[in-house]
């Protein structure tokens, strides 16, 4: 786990008065569900929900209404009805389930004791099959890849983020966070790929992780697009950007 900028808006958001379900949005793979995870620790009760598990996907199917789903909640994971105050509910791949979306806004109208955070990739694609979106009753917080401070973090380098603070730098110091920075942009900010740099393996070893990263995105394609067309158009674009990095696109 790394140390995310975010946290600090989680804690905000968690000591609220006036606090609604939060939609973690961000793309897959930045980091959304451990982040999550390891913010449950500070609650007495932790439900987890991912979507993309039938058995999670049915209960938004099965129990229609807020009250008799929370009921269920509540008995499997064995919450007392007292303790709601003191839970997190999390709800990933929410995108998986229009219905899960909608409901959001029960929470805040109905069970607004309950800490509610949603999490999902692509919801844009997802929010067109929302019936009645929650505006207005839902939060947003967006989370990216791991920035240059944050990587500085990720390697233990405090004393470097204080000098990077410093105006102007410090020269004894500039040289070297020009270097870390030429790395930095080399490995990227995806927290899986700097576990293992953490770890000791260099970018040649790193290769097997990037192809995974590269087929997961691809991969969602399929579910995302509406024709085949569309599939061939967009696998195209995400096969041949990066030959075009330093060109100028022209479209017809």
């Amino acid at each position: 786990m790394f140390q995310r900028n975010v946290e600090s808006q989680l804690n905000v958001w968690k000591n609220s008065t006036n606090r609604k379900p939060l939609i973690l949005r961000g793309a897959r793979q930045v980091g959304k569900t451990t982040l999550i995870q390891e913010f449950s620790k500070n609650y007495l009760f932790s439900i987890y929900l991912n979507l993309e598990r039938r058995e999670d996907k049915a209960m938004f199917d099965q129990f229609l209404d807020l009250p008799t789903l929370m009921d269920a909640l509540r008995l499997k994971y064995r919450i007392p009805k007292e303790s709601l105050s003191k839970t997190l509910l999390f709800i990933d791949e929410i995108q998986e389930n229009p219905r899960a979306i909608a409901q959001l806004r029960y929470f805040y109208e109905e069970f607004p004791s309950i800490h509610v955070i949603a999490a999902g990739s692509l919801l844009e694609f997802a929010l067109k099959d929302v019936k009645s979106f929650p505006v207005g009753r839902v939060e947003y917080l967006n989370l990216h890849p791991l920035n240059f401070k944050e990587y500085l973090l990720a390697l233990n380098r405090e004393d470097l983020l204080e000098e990077l603070h410093k105006t102007p730098i410090n020269e004894a110091a500039h040289g070297l966070l020009k270097s870390i920075f030429h790395e930095y942009a080399l490995y990227g900010g995806m927290p899986e790929v700097l576990k293992h740099k953490v770890d000791g393996a260099d970018i040649i070893e790193l290769s097997k992780i990037y192809e995974g990263l590269w087929s997961t995105y691809e991969s969602d394609i399929e579910k995302y697009s509406q024709s085949a067309s569309e599939r061939r158009i967009i696998r195209h674009v995400i096969t041949t950007a990066p030959f075009y990095l330093d060109q100028r696109v022209t479209f017809e």
